[in-house]
């Protein structure tokens, strides 16, 4: 044990004995790097970020909210997930990120000569690594934007978002105003055959009279008129969704499902029951069981009652289109607009500094201890060689002997 601790005493003592023989190359060594590393993060230009916050969207379109209203109560969350807040903020990303964005940025604030770049191709890249879109947990979505200007890098950031509000306008604009002229041509279809029927109605009840129907038949009207309605504003919904979405999209197949059962109830109540003549399990007596000029009666009266109902329904949607359209001029709503920042993000001068030095002195320590070795393996040579030379000295004087 006594061994060994003088053993370790002794290599500390060599160690230090190294170091204090080569302290003018340590001190050189880690002076000139420091000094060097210096010089060299205070020529970097500084880079400063500003950085924009914007609200999740929280409004939907005229046509989502016309199709979420057609959607059963129990799915809305499901509908919300499939047309609402998530597809929206895809958006926005997937607008941010394309070139008509990043084209317009690159026009606006002539980056092609700001960045010495040859090509809007190298330009585009260059911003690229410029700009960083990034979304929270919490729905916040921030643009944040580096540059050697902070005004400019302010300014940047900033005009990301008007680019974004303005090809999101045009796009909500363009949807909402398909939607509203969708419904717009409908309703006028409605109005028309709502004309044609109640025209139909007069006419025969000039030529006929006044026909008397119980009240079950007028329930049946009543009640065919309610479906067809639904009906018929299903399909409204469907077609319109279909304008933007996939065939597999599943509030299409939802709608197609609840269309197709209510063209069932409709038809049942038409035609009846085609496998018995017991009317008493229903709760209407089907349509083609009434004498003929009481059936006649009844689809003019249907018809009358099928084109209000649709009529009333369109008119209430138009308005809710119309409304909507209205209110999606401004689509992007600002937590934080950009401001320009004080201080720089980049270079970061002491962390530069301090790494350089350490690595420095580090290496210098090795250095050290590789000059030293090649000191002695120079001297050991030497010794080597004079030892040897004096052996031959000697061997010659003994031969002459």
């Amino acid at each position: 044990m006594e061994n060994m601790h003088e053993e370790q005493e002794i290599d500390l003592l060599t160690l230090w004995k190294i170091l204090l023989k080569r302290r003018r190359f340590l001190f050189l060594t880690v002076g000139a790097v420091f000094i060097s590393s210096v010089i060299f993060s205070f020529s970097l230009p500084n880079v400063y970020e500003a950085t924009i916050s914007l609200l999740q969207p929280q409004e939907t379109s005229a046509a989502e909210k016309l199709i979420a209203s057609q959607i059963p109560s129990g799915l809305v969350g499901l509908a919300g997930g499939a047309l609402g807040m998530k597809s929206q903020t895809n958006r926005w990303m997937g607008i941010l990120n394309s070139r008509t964005v990043f084209d317009q940025i690159i026009t606006r604030f002539d980056l092609q000569t700001v960045y010495d770049k040859e090509t809007v191709t190298e330009t585009r890249l260059q911003l690229e690594k410029a700009v960083h879109f990034h979304k929270s947990r919490e729905g916040i979505l921030s643009i944040s934007l580096e540059d050697q200007d902070p005004e400019r890098a302010a300014a940047m950031a900033n005009a990301f978002v008007e680019v974004l509000d303005k090809i999101n306008r045009e796009i909500v604009m363009t949807s909402g105003g398909r939607t509203r002229a969708f419904i717009e041509g409908r309703l006028e279809e409605a109005k028309t055959a709502l004309e044609q029927s109640e025209e139909a109605l007069k006419v025969f009840q000039e030529k006929n009279g006044a026909v008397k129907l119980d009240a079950q038949s007028e329930a049946m009207i009543d009640a065919m008129g309610a479906i067809q309605g639904k009906l018929l504003s299903k399909e409204v919904a469907l077609k319109t969704l279909l304008s933007y979405a996939t065939p597999q999209n599943p509030q299409v197949t939802l709608l197609k499902t609840e269309i197709t059962a209510l063209k069932r109830a409709l038809l049942t109540l038409e035609r009846g029951n085609d496998k018995t003549e017991n009317t008493s399990n229903g709760l209407f007596i089907p349509t083609n069981r009434l004498p003929d000029l009481g059936l006649q009666y009844l689809r003019l009266l249907r018809d009358v009652k099928i084109d209000e109902t649709l009529y009333g329904l369109l008119t209430e949607q138009y308005e809710i289109a119309r409304i909507q359209e209205a209110k999606d001029s401004s689509t992007v709503q600002v937590l934080d607009f950009a401001i320009i920042p004080e201080k720089p993000v980049k270079p970061k001068k002491q962390l530069i500094v301090i790494s350089a030095t350490m690595l420095a002195g580090l290496l210098a320590f090795f250095g050290a201890f590789f000059l030293e070795y090649l000191e002695t393996a120079k001297i050991n040579a030497q010794t080597k060689e004079q030892f040897e030379k004096t052996k031959i000295d000697l061997i010659r004087k003994k031969w002459r002997h």
